[in-house]
């Protein structure tokens, strides 16, 4: 290439691969229509037009407030090709943190995708003097504030008969390495949102080394279904696939992805611990359902051979569950899988072990939105479950004295936009401090043991690691979300959000009648279960880390309340304001 910039890549795709072949996959009724590269880029040269039209000068802001569709594709290119700045927007923000991303960044122009996020501009617009036009994806009752994206598309007609791959040519020769691509505004789990300035090297590099970890070919498919406004979905799951001439599906939402697995048959999945901590208790329910019988003693006889590591895999009893079990459970993933990719969040390691042993191999992997974003990630033929692998080519990672794990390389972003302070505070002397402890072993393998702000110090001056306790504790099947509470505190405590199917089932084994969602948090004798079973799975802790008091809450943590990251990590300090009589009640008597 003759320089790490997007567009490089882009002109790479257009000599590599058949540029008329369906590539960008939308679920409309029962089909999924397919749109070329070619037809893409046409749709981006008569935005691009649009851009030029209002004489934006290089580096103006564009927002994008929206699901991922091709629309969304779209404006990310024309924005790439006109040399403005994209600054995506989840979805799932409300419309005072809308305003303040719309605002801190300077947006002119906004993209949204339907009403709802229409309306949510319009609400704050008066506040936002700096943004002049708002286009809508959907179709949607304009007025002169807003915009229909198809109509302004079809404003500017093909007229010059220039050949695509031509344009791009000539436009590339204008952009450079270090022009910034998008600001990120990180969703965070404590804290103000932060603008994080990814350029085209940081973003290209990314892309060019997971490219050779993961040998993608057009025959590959991809399921996405976490948002394009998140860096690792954008880099991971768009760009690594679009850029390695590989089909992109888009999921209508999280709860149709097990039905499109089986559709699509992805060869690819880019997705978080959450959405596998889910498939393994649905595995682990699968014999709640069946009949007494052969069947069921067959399916539990699979199962527990399967979370038996001192069976090997490939015995014969292994083909024997593989033929008559595990070829079934696989098949529910559509058949195709060659790897689920996880990051956003720690993989529980026996989740993951479990998952391989039946064939379906999970890569953990390790990244920041401040380094665009994948930092390290397990090699298939070389997974080491634990890990979230080693690093990428062309990363440097150390661990400092207090164990930081420490990053550099052309990954690491260009700063926080407006913010010479906090990026000073971030990266010293070229490393990028990543808040994240860990260690790194013989053969290089990083092992993240948890947030350095995330650290509790319990009021007698221990470190309490809550990933850790976490991590333990939703080994319990019924146990879907946990926040541990210990910071200035005698003793921990947990907010528990119950998996209330699997909590039911306890309950009905427990010959415990009851009802109600909320009766089944309260009863007594379920509560000493739980307890007990606590006690029993910490019992490896040192003293001042175990859990001494819970309560089990109703209603789990949610995007939509706030409660978690579009990575579906918890917001801590959110969730304690939210919770704080709760929390309070738990240290009253112990």
């Amino acid at each position: 290439m003759k320089k790490k910039t997007l567009i490089e890549l882009l002109l790479r795709c257009l000599e590599k691969f058949d540029n008329n072949n369906g590539i960008i996959n939308t679920k409309v009724g029962e089909d999924y229509v397919p749109v070329s590269r070619y037809e893409l880029l046409s749709e981006v040269k008569k935005l691009k037009k649009y851009f030029d039209s209002l004489k934006l000068k290089a580096n103006d802001k564009v927002a994008i407030i929206s699901e991922n569709r091709t629309e969304w594709i779209i404006t990310d290119f024309a924005c790439m090709l006109s040399n403005l700045i994209s600054v995506p927007l989840f979805t799932s923000l409300s419309a005072e943190a809308t305003k303040y991303i719309l605002k801190d960044s300077s947006c002119i122009i906004c993209f949204v995708s339907n009403e709802l996020q229409l309306h949510k501009v319009l609400s704050v617009k008066n506040e936002l003097p700096e943004l002049k036009y708002i286009v809508c994806f959907n179709q949607v009752k304009t007025n002169g504030n807003v915009l229909s994206f198809q109509k302004l598309l079809n404003s500017f007609k093909e007229t010059d008969g220039k050949d695509i791959k031509n344009i791009i040519e000539d436009l590339s020769k204008d952009i450079s390495e270090e022009d910034i691509v998008t600001i990120i505004y990180t969703s965070g789990t404590t804290g103000i949102p932060k603008g994080v300035m990814l350029t085209h090297k940081n973003i290209c590099s990314n892309i060019l080394a997971c490219m050779k970890v993961l040998a993608l070919t057009e025959n590959d498919s991809f399921l996405s279904f976490l948002p394009f406004s998140h860096s690792y979905e954008r880099t991971a799951g768009y760009y690594l696939a679009f850029f390695s001439g590989s089909k992109i599906y888009f999921a209508k939402s999280i709860d149709t992805i097990a039905m499109q697995m089986q559709e699509v048959k992805p060869t690819m999945m880019i997705t978080v611990p959450r959405l596998l901590d889910k498939m393994y208790n649905r595995v682990m329910r699968r014999s709640d359902d069946m009949p007494d019988g052969f069947g069921k003693k067959l399916f539990v006889w699979a199962i527990k051979l399967a979370k038996n590591h001192k069976r090997k895999k490939y015995s014969i009893k292994w083909f024997i569950a593989d033929k008559l079990v595990y070829k079934k459970i696989i098949a529910r993933t559509g058949g195709r899988v060659k790897f689920f990719v996880s990051g956003g969040g720690a993989l529980n390691k026996s989740v993951g072990e479990f998952f391989d042993r039946i064939g379906i191999t999970t890569l953990e992997g390790y990244g920041l939105t401040e380094t665009s974003p994948v930092i390290s990630v397990n090699r298939p033929g070389k997974n080491k479950y634990g890990t979230v692998g080693i690093p990428l080519d062309g990363v440097e990672v150390k661990v400092a004295a207090d164990s930081e794990i420490i990053i550099r390389g052309d990954l690491v972003m260009k700063g926080y936009y407006k913010s010479e302070e906090e990026t000073r505070k971030t990266i010293k002397d070229g490393w990028l401090y990543t808040g994240d402890i860990g260690k790194i072993d013989k053969e290089n393998y990083i092992m993240i043991t948890d947030r350095k702000k995330s650290l509790l110090k319990s009021s007698g001056g221990k470190y309490i690691p809550p990933t850790h306790i976490e991590d333990i504790v939703q080994q319990l099947t019924y146990i879907d979300q946990v926040l541990i509470i210990g910071n200035e505190r005698m003793y921990v405590t947990a907010l528990i959000v119950p998996d209330i199917e699997e909590l039911r089932n306890l309950s009905k084994k427990m010959n415990l009648n009851i009802q109600s969602n909320s009766d089944l948090v309260r009863n007594k004798e379920l509560l000493k279960k739980i307890d007990t079973d606590i006690n029993n799975i910490q019992k490896d802790l040192s003293q001042y880390e175990k859990i001494r008091k819970f309560t089990l809450l109703e209603k789990p943590f949610t995007i939509e309340s706030g409660e978690l990251t579009p990575t579906m990590k918890i917001k801590r300090k959110i969730v304690e304001e939210k919770y704080k009589d709760i929390i309070e009640k738990m240290y009253h008597k112990v």
